[in-house]
């Protein structure tokens, strides 16, 4: 497990302020994914200092969910940090899982740092691809996760749509029971879904041609 200030030393400091200085300059909602982006690091490490220019951890992006990361030490994978709601992780906390609202339809739900490694380990079991458990940091404050890097490129909606029928995925478009905003990319088998399975999140592997999920929301169906 790393301290707050253990983990603030491994992150590139210099790098990251010229990610947020980066975006800032993009100007209208973007200076609000910058600022997100410093509260997601500086929060989850108290404000720590950053380590110095070279360090490990090097800022390439901030997704919904998660800040990714470089590793200096490891070229073969992306770093995921992902934390509180608090912390500038807003309504996906350690990661969305799926829930019912006051409708009983489907929607997105927080998840906690438990819910976040289920989620992980149902990936692996659905799709044979997803992340590793890297480091927790204390107090519940951040989750480490290392997915392998894969070159390639998005792949269409016709074939994401191809792989998920071939695998025995049923899609939820007409599913009313599902969020309406939501249904468009949910898929379901058997007693798991598997949502935003949109072009964002697979990427289509330029050394064998196949689909990989990188960021899909695997979970239990809601009773």
């Amino acid at each position: 497990m790393l301290s707050r200030s253990e983990l603030a030393r491994l992150i590139d400091g210099p790098a990251l302020d010229r990610e947020i200085e980066r975006l800032g300059k993009m100007g209208g909602g973007w200076v609000n994914a910058a600022t997100v982006l410093s509260r997601r690091i500086n929060w989850t490490v108290n404000w720590a200092d950053l380590g110095p220019a070279g360090s490990r951890f090097r800022v390439v992006g901030s997704r919904g969910e998660a800040v990714l990361f470089d590793d200096a030490e490891d070229a073969s994978i992306i770093v995921k940090l992902r934390g509180r709601e608090e912390n500038g992780y807003g309504s996906a906390g350690f990661g969305c899982i799926l829930a019912r609202d006051s409708h009983g339809r489907v929607v997105y739900a927080p998840g906690t740092l438990d819910q976040a490694l289920e989620r992980e380990k149902l990936s692996w079991e659905s799709f044979g691809f997803s992340c590793r458990l890297m480091d927790l940091v204390e107090d519940e404050a951040g989750l480490l996760l290392a997915q392998d890097f894969i070159e390639g490129s998005a792949p269409t909606e016709k074939e994401i749509h191809a792989y998920m029928t071939a695998h025995g995925w049923e899609w939820q478009r007409d599913n009313r029971g599902v969020s309406p905003t939501l249904a468009h990319h949910a898929w379901r088998r058997g007693d798991i879904g598997a949502f935003d399975a949109n072009e964002t999140n697979f990427i289509k592997a330029a050394a064998d041609g196949l689909i990989y999920p990188i960021d899909l929301i695997v979970w239990h169906w809601p009773s």
